[in-house]
């Protein structure tokens, strides 16, 4: 039983630290709540086709999710080559904590972090370019993404993908 316990302690302290990381929905959670900060509540609850401010959120976190867990797989892919070509260098950069160690950790929360920032500040942007939009031409707005509750969240994805894309 004791050694069942030992090879179980060295099984969790040999995990990656982004296996660690937090949870998804937490970050994703954290995204939205920035993202209904920056456009208004009003904005929030239309990009998401929700009547409540909660109900928004939750599709806003839903949608978020595979993303804020794809930026986290992707930055410790990123921060495992960037150690490979340099470890001195990138102990260097990203730091230690008070053990010595954890340079890999920092890295990849803090490109992961980034990732989501930048993910959140596209879709703020694009809920301001498809209000303007909208208060411009309110027929070519739904000639192109219908008049259904869902159009202006339509017009906010096809924005930002655009955006990303180019």
């Amino acid at each position: 039983m004791r050694s069942l316990l030992i090879v179980a302690a060295v099984a969790m302290l040999a995990l990656p630290a982004a296996a660690l990381a937090e949870d998804p929905t937490t970050d994703a959670k954290a995204a939205c709540k920035a993202e209904k900060h920056a456009m208004g509540t009003k904005l929030f609850k239309q990009t998401y086709a929700a009547k409540s401010t909660a109900k928004a959120m939750a599709n806003c976190i839903d949608k978020r999710e595979p993303a804020v867990a794809e930026d986290a797989k992707n930055a410790a892919q990123e921060c495992k080559a960037e150690r490979e070509l340099d470890p001195d260098a990138f102990a260097e950069k990203y730091g230690k904590n008070k053990n010595g160690k954890n340079a890999y950790g920092k890295c990849v929360s803090g490109k992961a972090s980034k990732a989501t920032e930048e993910a959140t500040e596209a879709r703020v942007d694009a809920a301001t370019t498809c209000k303007a939009l909208r208060a411009d031409d309110k027929a070519a707005f739904e000639e192109q993404y219908g008049t259904k509750k869902r159009a202006f969240g339509k017009c906010v994805s096809a924005t930002a993908k655009a955006r990303e894309d180019s």
